[in-house]
């Protein structure tokens, strides 16, 4: 019986280890045979990789007397971090005590995070020097580590930051970053380069297979150089600093231009931001470049396009004569002098000179309305100067098409009518120039970095974009401006030794609802030397407080950065100045 039972168990177990095996055996014929390509496939893409391979960024550079100074890098940043579990407990103190003096981290902090048992991972600092990683890698601490990795860098902080841009730190889908305004975003395709692509197979343990089946370099964004000089730059930073905080500006901004070529010399806006922090602005306002991407009413520097385009046609003279009554009424309206006086008998050159709305009202009533607008188109003041900055605009001068007498009248002092900086800076170069509105340019060359050699990607000259006013016609006006200098509203632009022509503006602010706020915008415009220049700068101040007209606010501004432009670049002065 006992015997029967023992065979019965040994049949059934003899019966199920047949059932498994023949499960298996199925089980392996599935998968080898039925999905065994399948698998195959799946193993075999496990095995592939494919990466892109990011490029690095081409840097930005100003120009400097002896070599051009970078203001945009690519640099290469280390983090700095620790693995607690592998550091040796006797060491912690030792190690905790060095960080904190190479880091600059207060030892406890440190102390606190390598104290904590079985922790793989603590971070210590991010953005270190690399000079720092040098020196932890000499000391070889134990369970002390660091990852290397590439960021954008401005050396010099702010300046220039609203024509610089910066990078954002938002990653795209291919792993790369943009240019955000400025000429990095201008230029971002440029100084982005290619992207480069590698792909192979790995082996069970993840190392390589050589060689890679596919490898395609990147290329290397191109390199930036600039117009703007260093030097000038930072002259024209630090005097609007000092006219923003000594008038409580809400904001000054300016621009030095090469009246014969168009090359940007500086270009500013204050208050500027840092854009190694630039998500530390609450106020993306502050990112724009208000010199080319906001239009304003130019207010009395534009009197000088009046008076050159009455010149030009020969309906007025410099010494023509008209009796001033302090204000003039058309449709309803009273439009006055900005000193509310009446001046008698004065000649076109006094009337810029004392800056008198009802002058260039008078020069301009001799203008045909249809001549006049072609003229202001001619200087450009509907359409963009083609700047290579990101989103330039345009001005607006749409209010002379629209038949009231009035608007028509104030535009003649620079009212009812919109301009970029930018716009009246060139059209102003024009007439000192000679006659020729010229496209401005900021880049000088555009260079391919991953070349052995400077290859030129782009490179800017002179661009002569149409004549607007003859010769003869700038030389009057230039003689007429350098009067306003020398003896009216322009006489805190003086600068010893040289002739100056230039030109004040204070400009009301349109309101929100119409009409003129209490807001003024206060300019100066001008060119030295008068008659073979080397520069013209537009200078502006944003709501002053405590001084009524620009003459004492941007005038100052430019005699003091003027001065140091012209011994900077080594100009000689007038010789019919010298004593």
């Amino acid at each position: 019986m006992e015997g029967g039972i023992n065979r019965n168990r040994i049949l059934f177990i003899g019966g199920l280890f047949v059932l498994l095996c023949l499960s298996a055996l199925g089980r392996l014929f599935y998968l080898q045979i039925l999905r065994g390509s399948a698998y195959q496939e799946t193993a075999s893409n496990q095995q592939k990789f494919e990466d892109v391979v990011l490029p690095e960024r081409g840097s930005i550079y100003l120009k400097n007397s002896e070599k051009s100074i970078p203001i945009a890098l690519t640099s290469t940043w280390y983090n700095i971090w620790a693995s607690p579990k592998d550091i040796p407990l006797e060491e912690k103190e030792i190690i905790a005590g060095k960080l904190s003096e190479l880091l600059e981290i207060d030892k406890e902090v440190i102390l606190e995070r390598i104290n904590k048992e079985n922790d793989p991972y603590e971070p210590i600092k991010d953005k270190v020097k690399k000079d720092i990683v040098l020196n932890l890698k000499e000391l070889n601490f134990e369970g002390v580590h660091w990852k290397a990795f590439q960021d954008r860098y401005y050396p010099l902080d702010g300046l220039a930051s609203r024509i610089i841009g910066f990078v954002s730190k938002t990653i795209s889908s291919d792993g790369s970053r943009s240019g955000q305004y400025g000429l990095e975003g201008f230029y971002d395709k440029e100084l982005k380069g290619e992207l480069g692509y590698v792909a192979g197979v790995r082996k069970a343990l993840g190392s390589l297979v050589l060689p890679l089946s596919h490898v395609t370099k990147a290329r290397n964004g191109d390199d930036v150089y600039l117009t703007i000089d260093y030097n000038i730059q930072l002259t024209l930073e630090k005097e609007l600093k000092l006219a923003l905080d000594k008038y409580s500006a809400e904001g000054a901004s300016g621009i030095v231009m090469d009246p014969k070529t168009g090359a940007i010399l500086a270009m500013a806006n204050l208050p500027n931001f840092d854009p190694n922090k630039y998500n530390e602005v609450k106020n993306a306002s502050q990112f724009l470049n208000t010199n080319t991407q906001l239009v304003f009413e130019p207010g009395s520097i534009f009197k000088p396009i009046t008076m050159a385009v009455a010149l030009d046609i020969n309906v007025i003279t410099p010494d023509l004569k008209y009796y001033d009554t302090g204000e003039v009424t058309v449709d309803g309206f009273t439009i006055r002098n900005s000193t509310l006086q009446a001046w008698g008998e004065q000649t076109m050159t006094q009337v810029l000179e004392r800056s008198l709305n009802t002058g260039v009202i008078f020069a301009l009533r001799r203008i045909p309305q249809g001549v006049w607008r072609e003229y202001l188109d001619n200087f450009g003041f509907s359409e963009k100067t083609g700047i290579s900055l990101s989103g330039e605009a345009k001005g607006d001068i749409r209010n002379l098409k629209s038949g009231v007498e009035v608007d028509w009248l104030t535009s003649s002092f620079g009212q009812g009518i919109s301009v970029t900086p930018m716009a009246i800076t060139t059209a102003i170069a024009a007439i000192a120039n000679g006659g020729e509105l010229i496209r401005p340019y900021i880049v000088e060359k555009v260079v391919d970095s991953s070349s052995a050699e400077d290859v030129l990607v782009l490179e800017n000259k002179k661009e002569v974009r149409r004549r607007v006013i003859k010769k003869t016609t700038s030389e009057a006006v230039t003689k007429m401006l350098v009067n306003v200098v020398e003896n009216g509203s322009g006489r805190y632009a003086k600068i010893p030794g040289y002739s100056v022509a230039g030109k004040t503006g204070t400009a009301q602010v349109a309101g929100p609802k119409g009409g003129y706020s209490e807001k003024t915008i206060h300019t100066f415009i001008g060119y030295s030397p008068a008659y073979d220049p080397a520069f013209v700068m537009l200078l502006r101040l944003d709501t002053p407080q405590g001084a009524r007209f620009s003459e004492s606010t941007t005038g100052p501004v430019f005699k003091n950065v003027g001065e140091y432009i012209l011994h900077y670049l080594r100009v000689g002065p007038d010789k019919a100045l010298v004593k």
